[in-house]
């Protein structure tokens, strides 16, 4: 915590030109709260008050009632008796406020006329300058009535009050249509979802999104941004859907190395994702406190020796693996589970990438793993690196990720594996294609404008709203041609296309928000890498991507 805070000290001493210190605690030494290190990364003529010097200083280089200046030109001030020194100040207010008062009273006169102008406004009587009629007390050997004060400027009457409109009581019938409106479409999308997909996972798509919705309320608010992190690096499962493609893409070398490079960017997220997310948790622990949490990783052992010795097991470790990432939204539900719930999601992600290899031939499981290794060190070193203060920022660097391994993985199918309709295959495609991008360019956005590299202004488009629905619009006619195309270069061309517009869209989409509102984007986002997950559960007839992606889509809303 405490480099935490220090690194923030550092940050806000660079910008700033003014610090006033004032932790001083009586009988013990005020604490230390800007280093040497701190001040000289402070900008030239920059000041530094420490009231606190009379017990030894909270800045490092005060001087008890001295003031020093340093090689770089920062003065520290280290007085112990201002309130002492306040005598001065008070003397120049009031010596200030008797030469406005004599100004008044002689005009532009100035002096000669001092007197001129006294005894005109006394002779006035009722119609001289009440200031100067008020601060004579006697002229001539004779009292100088004091006036009457003014009066005061008589107040406005205050307007009758309007009386309230009474609420309009909401019409029964209306709500209750409404309400049978929304659940009849709702009814509806999924029978749709039935003719397509099989039962199990719609089956699995509802209740995992049913754990999510109902685990995410009981977060604390205080952790919301490590659970954001944490389902960041889950929805890293986007590995899984690399690794299945690589599998059915043995006859289409573009497609496995789409397949190839989602590999790879999922295994980024998922190394570089637990460790910020472990930093994070780390910030909120005592120095004093144990955490043991790190032996809920030995169930990664035992996946280890299942996925080895008993193959029949597979299909129960994935499920138990999507369990796992569950639970681990549960733990977050307070501080004293919530490192033991972020070892959950790495063991959960742990199962279900090894049942996924060991079921794949031993060439593509060789260079999986080289692939995997690579990415891994690369989210390791950009999760190590970064500074505290940037890490809910970085989260959303990891989320882009996620939409470029789903925007891949979903073209890389209907590469390998080309059908022609409106199937599930092609709707999950394309919709997987879509969300990815927005995903991808959106994340981006949303880290530069946390970070700085990018204005915190909206940017505010003419007709941004015409242009968010022409690009809506667009997207169902290539939808559309998708569907009835039997043309597989067009097909492909159309994907790409999709691609290309969900990343103008996630441009401008993200754009236009405040840097303020950021955080809630970066929510948004997390929960689309949900929805891609699902795309990429139908695509590929994954039941660990749709549980996973639908806990994180329903979590993440």
């Amino acid at each position: 915590f405490k480099k935490a805070q220090q690194e923030t000290f550092r940050k806000a001493l660079e910008e700033v030109d003014i610090v006033i210190t004032t932790a001083a605690i009586p009988g013990k030494r005020s604490p230390l709260l800007i280093t040497k290190e701190a001040v000289a990364g402070m900008k030239a003529g920059s000041v530094v008050v420490d009231l606190a010097a009379i017990g030894g200083g909270n800045c490092e280089l005060t001087k008890k009632d001295e003031v020093f200046v340093t090689d770089n030109n920062v003065t520290i001030i280290g007085y112990t008796n201002l309130s002492a020194r306040m005598a001065n100040q008070s003397s120049a207010m009031y010596a200030n406020n008797m030469a406005n008062l004599l100004k008044h009273i002689h005009g532009k006169e100035k002096a000669a006329g001092f007197l001129q102008n006294m005894f005109k406004h006394l002779d006035a009587g009722e119609d001289g300058d009440i200031v100067t009629r008020s601060i004579v007390c006697c002229r001539d050997g004779k009292a100088v009535t004091m006036p009457p004060p003014p009066q005061p400027t008589a107040l406005k009457p205050k307007a009758a009050p309007v009386t309230a409109k009474a609420e309009a009581k909401p019409d029964p019938l209306k709500s209750a249509a409404v309400g049978a409106m929304v659940l009849t479409l709702g009814v509806m999308g999924l029978l749709g979802l039935g003719e397509g997909v099989k039962t199990s996972l719609l089956t699995t798509f509802l209740l995992a999104g049913a754990a999510g919705y109902q685990a995410v309320w009981g977060v604390a608010h205080a952790l919301h941004t490590p659970l954001m992190s944490v389902t960041n690096a889950i929805s890293g499962m986007t590995a899984v859907g690399g690794l299945l493609l690589m599998q059915r893409s043995s006859d289409a070398p573009c497609a496995r190395l789409l397949a190839m490079l989602a590999v790879m960017a999922s295994a980024v997220n998922v190394m570089g994702g637990f460790v910020v997310s472990q930093r994070m948790l780390n910030l909120f622990k005592k120095p004093t406190e144990k955490d043991y949490s790190s032996m809920m990783l030995l169930p990664a052992v035992v996946f280890v020796y299942v996925a080895a010795t008993h193959a029949e097991l597979i299909k129960p470790m994935l499920s138990v693996s999507a369990l796992l990432c569950i639970a681990a939204i549960g733990g977050l539900a307070s501080m004293s589970s919530a490192n033991a719930g972020c070892k959950f999601g790495m063991v959960g992600v742990f199962g279900a990438l090894v049942a996924t290899l060991v079921t794949l031939p031993e060439g593509i499981v060789v260079t999986a793993l080289i692939l995997m290794l690579i990415g891994g060190c690369a989210g390791l070193w950009w999760g190590m690196q970064v500074s505290p203060i940037a890490l809910p920022q970085t989260v959303a660097a990891f989320h882009s990720l996620v939409g470029l391994a789903a925007m891949l993985t979903s073209i890389g199918s209907y590469w390998a594996n080309p059908a022609q309709g409106a199937t599930m295959e092609n709707t999950s495609a394309i919709f997987g294609d879509f969300i990815g991008g927005v995903t991808l360019t959106g994340s981006i956005i949303a880290f530069g404008k946390l970070n700085g590299n990018l204005s915190s202004k909206p940017l505010d488009l003419p007709g941004k709203n015409y242009l968010n629905l022409a690009g809506l619009l667009s997207f169902i006619l290539m939808m559309y041609l998708f569907f009835t195309t039997a043309s597989v270069g067009f097909g492909l061309f159309l994907l790409i296309s999709a691609g290309v517009l969900a990343c103008v869209m996630g441009v401008h989409l993200v754009g236009s928000v405040g840097g303020g509102d950021m955080p809630v984007c970066i929510t948004v986002l997390n929960s689309y890498s949900g929805w891609a997950l699902v795309a990429e559960g139908f695509l590929l007839n994954s039941t660990v991507l749709t549980i996973v992606g639908s806990l994180i889509g329903f979590s993440g809303a």
